[in-house]
């Protein structure tokens, strides 16, 4: 959510064309980095309770490290290069992965929805890489999409996915 009302108080962001992380500088900076380091926090506590309470290890753990690159995306915006770029690189690699992971950690139908949604964000991200440090001001297109597009083509199934899966362990 803070994604979303962090854009309408960023003067002259344009979502299409502007990193995610954009937000994370200028006057929308304490409350995006705050939220991305809570949200952060947040999976990691969770990989710990999961981890006592599921069966599934390597679900668990790149839970926790991706907890951990995406407290990193907080704690290093978008102007402290080259560790922005590193951490946010490696949050977007386990992420995707996350749902995938999950497969077996959780029974059908919503394992099989985990798979789809960790495969379309996966291409997502595959189509993305190629944005991924670009200048703020940069106009390219790639598909006819500029790069804050791509980018949330990654990021909102996954956040769709993280509460389908808030949601689903609810029941288990």
């Amino acid at each position: 959510m803070m994604i979303i009302i962090s854009e309408s108080f960023q003067p002259d962001y344009n979502s299409s064309f502007h990193y995610v992380s954009s937000l994370g500088v200028g006057m929308t900076a304490l409350s995006y980095n705050i939220s991305i380091i809570l949200f952060g926090l947040s999976l990691v506590v969770s990989s710990i309770i999961l981890y006592k309470t599921l069966n599934a290890k390597l679900f668990t753990s790149l839970l926790l490290v991706t907890g951990l690159f995406i407290i990193g995306v907080g704690v290093f915006p978008e102007n402290s290069r080259p560790m922005h770029g590193y951490v946010t690189a490696f949050a977007f690699i386990f992420a995707v992965l996350l749902p995938i992971v999950s497969f077996k950690a959780f029974d059908p139908p919503f394992s099989y929805i985990s798979i789809i949604i960790g495969l379309v964000s996966l291409v997502m991200l595959i189509i993305f890489f190629p944005y991924l440090g670009l200048p703020a001001e940069s106009t390219i297109l790639i598909l006819g999409l500029a790069k804050g597009t791509m980018e949330r083509l990654v990021i909102y199934p996954l956040l769709i996915w993280m509460l389908s899966l808030s949601i689903s362990l609810l029941y288990k």
